[in-house]
């Protein structure tokens, strides 16, 4: 039980600094050039689209069994990994 609440933690914690990251994007919409707006906000949207379906994930995985939490689990990094390299292409894209 503890490695799983000890793994969850650690979810909680990138989703904070995902949120704090897409916070800050979202902030620096007004530096990004007019032809590039569109497409900047159609990213931030896209990436709390998919920050939404990862806390969808992460909510199956805290609500699941202890016997169907591993299961469980691969889905919710998977989420996590898309989430994050999602973001890191967006950030260094509009640099």
């Amino acid at each position: 039980m503890e490695k799983r609440n000890v793994y969850m933690k650690k979810l909680e914690d990138n989703l904070t600094e995902y949120n704090a990251r897409l916070v800050l994007m979202k902030a620096k919409v007004t530096e990004v050039q007019d032809d590039m707006k569109a497409e900047y906000l159609s990213q931030v949207k896209n990436l709390e689209t998919k920050r939404d379906d990862f806390v969808a994930k992460y909510g199956q995985l805290k609500e699941s069994s202890e016997h169907a939490w591993e299961d469980v689990k691969v889905g919710t990094e998977k989420k996590w990994s898309e989430l994050k390299e999602s973001i890191d292409k967006a950030v260094s894209r509009f640099k």
